[in-house]
């Protein structure tokens, strides 16, 4: 299943994992711990006074049109150096937009000609209404909220999304919304709910690339049972065996996912502030109104995951991919 030794092109290690996202669904928490525990993995280098230091994480090549231009020599020298003898590694870009944004598995099944089967693409989860949570106090407050509240913003957002699918002929149930001009809204709305429409952005990945080369993690999952999962990821990768064996990377197991445990204390901790300061009445309008919003779209992934198209998608903590139900989504328990 896995990638059986490092793929050097242009004399680097080249990326064969790339960590698509979703956005603000612990994906960099996820990448830290694929980077720390899961032996052979290798980050990227920033280039000093070029780049923002999160490049080591995200390489945005295939999203950002003059990077993608530059071709593969430029993507690759952005990572170690290829060394006769040395052991299997494998180069990690977790870059986000790479599912946010229509076109970008095109790309990177184009950018990899004759290399394709050694990629492995992996997609991170959550209940969308959390991930448009999240996303308003760490997204929208770092690019400016417009001075609306949680309730505003979740009532506008969705007031504009339902006006720009009928223009265009569409409900706001639609897969299509996502790939439409109604993607991305005006600031500060941008693309805060089609973010979560995630099963036309799996279902893009799967039109370019065969489902077994494709891992679904849920966040719930991954918080929960982290050296699951992390086993999990290094068979898929091609490190280790599925869990249920010994113990590939001992160090997966006591100290892994330290920034997802904090994320996820750091959830609690809102819900809990939320409630003392007199606010459960605006945020439970919002989570409500996102909920209703996000229902079908959930049912869609569902549905996406039984087709045969994605029959032989792999899966952690849960096997097989269509076993993930949407209440396990929404309430975090798969």
């Amino acid at each position: 299943m896995g990638v059986p030794a490092s793929l050097c092109l242009h004399g680097h290690v080249a990326p064969t994992i790339l960590l698509v996202g979703a956005q603000k669904c612990g994906s960099s928490s996820l990448w830290f711990d694929l980077v720390t525990h899961i032996k052979g993995t290798v980050k990227a280098r920033a280039t000093p006074g070029l780049e923002p230091g999160y490049f080591v994480k995200e390489q945005h090549f295939f999203d950002h049109d003059e990077r993608f231009r530059q071709g593969m020599a430029f993507y690759v020298a952005h990572y170690p150096t290829c060394t006769r003898g040395a052991r299997a590694r494998y180069a990690i870009d977790a870059t986000p937009e790479y599912l946010r944004f229509p076109g970008m598995a095109a790309r990177a099944h184009a950018a990899y000609i004759g290399h394709r089967r050694a990629l492995r693409v992996i997609v991170i989860v959550r209940n969308p209404t959390d991930r448009v949570l999240s996303w308003y106090g760490h997204i929208g407050a770092w690019r400016g909220h417009g001075n609306l509240s949680l309730d505003e913003f979740v009532h506008v957002s969705l007031r504009e999304l339902r006006a720009c699918a009928a223009s265009h002929g569409l409900t706001t149930e639609s897969d299509e919304l996502w790939a439409s001009p109604c993607r991305r809204l005006h600031p500060p709305l941008y693309d805060a709910l089609t973010g979560g429409l995630y099963a036309p952005q799996i279902a893009e990945w799967l039109r370019w690339f065969p489902a077994s080369q494709i891992a679904l993690v849920t966040f719930g999952g991954y918080i929960k049972r982290t050296g699951e999962v992390l086993h999990d990821m290094a068979a898929f990768i091609g490190q280790g065996r599925r869990s249920g064996a010994p113990a590939v990377h001992t160090h997966a197991l006591a100290g892994a996912s330290e920034p997802g445990v904090r994320q996820r204390v750091a959830i609690a901790a809102a819900h809990r502030n939320a409630k003392s300061t007199g606010r459960t009445t605006s945020g439970a309008r919002a989570r409500a109104a996102l909920t209703k919003f996000y229902r079908p779209h959930v049912d869609s992934l569902i549905a996406l995951l039984h087709r045969p198209v994605a029959e032989h998608m792999f899966s952690t903590p849960f096997s097989p991919a269509s076993a993930l139900t949407a209440r396990g989504l929404i309430d975090g328990t798969m």
